[in-house]
């Protein structure tokens, strides 16, 4: 969704990508920061040559975040700051308000990471339903496992509930589909003709349109969560909605972790029947380490990720260029592609 500012409302263009200062708070894919170094006039980073982050914002034309929160503060504080360049989908972690009210450019890159975070998705559950990380650390440690002791669930023939029919959600239905699943979906704000012969975007799949959330929890073998973190989405998944999952079910979350009460969940896998697994990207709290797993770390059936969706090679790369070039194009006057504020 894009929400534009009124012209008269941005802040002026008054730098060549030549000369602008560019804050980086998180590395880039090395060839982007190489690419980065080679195209703006100066590139800070926190930590680097003395400079703090509240320094680096200060003093900064452009931020281009990979991971990481703008806040309000940051923004206000940030007289120069013409263009914040998000690469990957969300931007739940920038503080759209305050670039509104500051006259800020804030872009995204729908779909840039899609295919990455669909083959995770695809991982995780196969992870959690063939108990591969349960299994591997026995393993190494000396104890032997007869396959009768490790018998799992299994993928193939399952159901699997979609929630969300955006690009990463039609990916991985698609990938589902290979293992023989039956798709279920659901999402409020797509329109009709999503997935069918007649959508304009996306070629027909076979699945199923469900009408609403709790519907698809109790038929899926697999629920597998592709929304954006808003204050609708906020905590969907929570003890309710666990409850009426089937037993045996798994949970995979890719998109965002505010989405899944955490607690919650945690009760469920400890308990007998309903939720027996999860396979986690994201977390309430991130990174996901240490006191941030909460009770998850020691939650029987889960596997937990640090935010690793978008992280494969080719897909980081492209999308850190990617970011660069829509900065450079608005800077020489071009026009901000993917815009969201």
């Amino acid at each position: 969704m894009t929400d534009d500012l009124p012209t008269d409302r941005l802040k002026p263009i008054d730098v060549t990508p030549a000369e602008a200062t560019v804050y980086i708070p998180t590395p880039l894919h090395p060839k982007s920061e190489a690419l980065a170094n080679k195209t703006f006039g100066r590139v800070l980073r926190p930590g680097v040559d003395g400079w703090t982050r509240e320094a680096c914002i200060e003093a900064a034309d452009v931020a281009l975040i990979r991971v990481g929160p703008m806040n309000g503060d940051d923004i206000r504080s940030a007289r120069r700051l013409k263009i914040i360049a998000r690469n990957g989908t969300g931007y739940d972690a920038i503080d759209t308000a305050a670039c509104r009210d500051t006259g800020v450019v804030v872009t995204n890159m729908p779909g840039g990471n899609a295919d990455s975070v669909a083959e995770l998705t695809l991982a995780l559950a196969l992870a959690v339903l063939r108990r591969v990380t349960d299994i591997w650390p026995r393993i190494r440690a000396g104890e032997r496992i007869p396959s009768i002791q490790a018998l799992s669930p299994g993928l193939s023939g399952k159901t699997v509930g979609i929630v969300g029919m955006g690009n990463i959600a039609y990916l991985s239905a698609k990938l589902f589909l290979a293992f023989n699943c039956r798709i279920l979906a659901y999402s409020p704000s797509s329109p009709a003709e999503r997935w069918t012969a007649g959508d304009p975007t996306f070629e027909a799949i076979p699945f199923t349109r469900i009408a609403s959330l709790d519907d698809l929890l109790s038929q899926s073998d697999v629920v597998s969560l592709h929304c954006p973190l808003t204050p609708k989405t906020k905590n969907m998944i929570g003890a309710p909605q666990l409850a009426r999952m089937k037993d045996g079910a798994v949970l995979i979350n890719t998109s965002r972790g505010g989405m899944v009460d955490e607690e919650a969940l945690a009760d469920a896998l400890e308990r007998e029947g309903g939720v027996w697994g999860a396979g986690l990207d994201v977390m309430a709290t991130e990174p996901a380490y240490g006191e941030n797993l909460g009770r998850l770390r020691d939650a029987p059936n889960v596997v937990i990720l640090p935010h690793l969706g978008g992280s494969t090679d080719q897909t980081t790369q492209r999308g850190c260029d990617a970011a660069i070039g829509i900065v450079v194009d608005y800077l020489g006057g071009k026009g901000a592609r993917n815009r969201v504020v």
